[in-house]
């Protein structure tokens, strides 16, 4: 498809979601008219389509025009955000290919619709309007309940076949200190993200090249570096929530070097974390075999297979941050020595004849664990035997094990 028809096609797909002054867009294309043939073969297709639906249906967002107020019908920005420009237009860069123009708007806008769910705030972006050696940049501070946490990514033009680049997306023969670990992604591009530890601070940086030829990195904290401050345990995303985001964030932007419409346009549904529900596996009480679960965030479940009287149960891991909302106060009945408090209970579930035990340990930096053990296949299920197959100090024992506090 020739170069105007992509454009165009970018354009209407985005249409319905932006607006922008008529004015102000037809100038800036006139002016990008005369700095290069492309930018004129693509004004041209960008009149066509405004000319055709008789509305300005279509916004300053894919040209790089429009104002902060104008980017996002759907954005989280709170406060405003701290925006920069840089990047010079590149004389050389007359090949679609090679140049790149993103504000720092939607850098901040593609950083925040690829993250899990959370509460993001200091966001700071970094425009980019034709320099392909110059990234374009953005930064904010994201917080899911388990501690604030310095997220940064930042997207610049790359040579797929440079030997130098290639390297930088695959994992070194070696680890040097501070780094503590390095894992790679089977894709064609490459990446590579590397855990390292410095001062109590862990950082995690992912470097990965994506098909429309850039590179692109992302760099997570466990808390806020300015300040020398560890807020979590670990940084805040797992090895599938990263892979998940640097899929995500490879696709941002098209080989024209622009944004890519589609991640602004549709649903983005980022995977979230089956690490409780992998926790819960390890450590299910002995005679009990995992046979499959699931989970989303910071809860999990697994199918319970009783060895020796041939049942299945289920058995589910939550983990409530202090200061977030749970599903009630339980009685606590027990303290132990290091300040943990204990609850358990024992009540009917929605399932015919269906028992629910639960435990509750609420441990001394704030996090809740809670433990439920079921005597059927699912809570709603039938019950297919009398009681859960887990004891209740067995579940405790699950619930105050301290592997828990290191999993966020």
């Amino acid at each position: 498809m020739p170069f105007e028809d992509d454009v165009s096609e970018a354009m209407r797909r985005t249409g319905a979601a932006f607006t922008t002054d008529h004015r102000a867009l037809v100038e800036g294309g006139l002016r990008r008219g005369r700095a290069r043939l492309v930018r004129r073969r693509a004004g041209a297709a960008a009149a066509a389509v405004l000319t055709l639906t008789g509305a300005a249906v279509y916004g300053g967002w894919l040209l790089g025009t429009s104002s902060a107020g104008e980017v996002a019908a759907d954005s989280r920005l709170s406060p405003s955000p701290d925006v920069t420009s840089t990047g010079r237009p590149n004389p050389e860069a007359n090949d679609p290919d090679q140049h790149i123009r993103v504000s720092a708007d939607q850098m901040i806008q593609i950083l925040e619709r690829v993250l899990p769910k959370g509460e993001l705030t200091q966001q700071r972006g970094t425009s980019n309007f034709g320099d392909p050696a110059q990234p374009a940049n953005a930064s904010l501070v994201y917080d899911d309940g388990f501690g604030e946490a310095l997220v940064e990514v930042s997207i610049k033009r790359a040579d797929r076949h440079d030997p130098a680049v290639r390297q930088l997306v695959t994992c070194p023969a070696k680890l040097a200190p501070p780094a503590l670990s390095c894992h790679a992604e089977p894709w064609g591009g490459g990446a590579a993200t590397v855990l390292s530890q410095d001062k109590g601070l862990r950082k995690a940086r992912s470097l990965s090249l994506s098909d429309e030829g850039y590179l692109v990195e992302l760099i997570t904290y466990n808390g806020l570096p300015k300040e020398g401050r560890a807020t979590r345990t670990n940084t805040p995303f797992t090895q599938m929530q990263t892979s998940n985001l640097i899929g995500m964030l490879n696709s941002a932007m098209t080989k024209y070097g622009i944004p890519n419409p589609d991640l602004f346009t549709r649903e983005v549904h980022v995977a979230r974390s089956l690490d409780v529900m992998e926790r819960l596996q390890r450590l299910s009480p002995k005679g009990l075999s995992p046979r499959g679960g699931g989970g989303d965030g910071a809860t999990g479940y697994i199918i319970a297979y009783d060895v020796k009287n041939k049942t299945k149960s289920h058995l589910r891991a939550t983990l409530t941050p202090k200061g977030a909302p749970g599903d009630g106060e339980p009685r606590w009945s027990q303290t132990l020595p290091d300040g943990t408090r204990i609850a358990t209970s024992e009540r009917p579930a929605k399932g015919n004849g269906v028992t629910e035990w639960r435990v509750d340990a609420l441990r001394p930096n704030g996090l809740r664990v809670t433990i439920t053990s079921y005597n059927a296949e699912y809570p709603h299920k039938d019950a297919n035997r009398t009681t859960p197959p887990a004891t209740l100090e067995q579940l405790r024992a699950v619930a105050v094990d301290d592997s828990w506090l290191t999993l966020k």
